[in-house]
C-alpha cells in the first residue's frame, strides 16, 4: 500500500502513465467493481479491463486528487478514502467527492478493488 500511496499526488490521475504504474501492483486477474450507475460502472476483470475503465473515466472527467488516506482493516484488506475533484470535460462542471475503495491484496499484489463513490448522482450531474 505504501507504494500505491506514494502515487496519490494531486495531478496523478491526469497522467495516463499512472495507470501503467498502478498496473504493476495488480494481479493479472484483478477485479475492479465500480458503481453500476456510472458510465464506467460494473464488474471489470483483468488488467486490460482496468486500463479501459481508467481511460473511460479520463474521457469523461479531469480528476484531481485533493486528499487520500488509508487504513488496514484486515490482513489482506485496506480501506482507502480518497477525495477527488471531478471536472466534466464536456461541460466544465465539477464536484468534489470522497470515495472509499476497499482494496484486497494477496501475495503482494492487488487482487480486488471495490469502489464506493459518495454521491454518484452529483457526479453524473456534472456531465449534463
Amino acid at each position: 500500500m505504501e507504494t500505491l500511496a506514494a502515487t496519490w499526488t494531486p495531478g496523478a490521475m491526469a497522467d495516463p502513465g499512472i495507470v501503467e504504474r498502478w498496473a504493476t501492483l495488480f494481479a493479472d486477474d484483478v477485479v475492479l467493481v465500480e458503481p453500476e450507475s456510472l458510465p464506467h460502472g460494473g464488474v471489470h476483470r483483468g488488467l486490460d479491463a482496468f486500463r479501459a475503465v481508467q481511460a473511460g473515466m479520463r474521457a469523461h472527467w479531469d480528476q484531481r486528487i485533493e486528499g487520500a488516506e488509508y487504513w488496514r482493516c484486515a490482513e489482506d484488506l485496506y480501506a482507502l478514502r480518497i477525495v477527488i475533484r471531478w471536472t466534466a470535460r464536456a461541460t466544465g462542471r465539477s464536484v468534489v467527492l470522497p470515495m472509499i475503495d476497499m482494496i484486497r491484496i494477496r501475495g503482494g499484489q492487488i487482487v480486488e478493488i471495490e469502489a464506493f463513490v459518495h454521491d454518484t448522482a452529483a457526479l453524473l450531474d456534472t456531465l449534463s
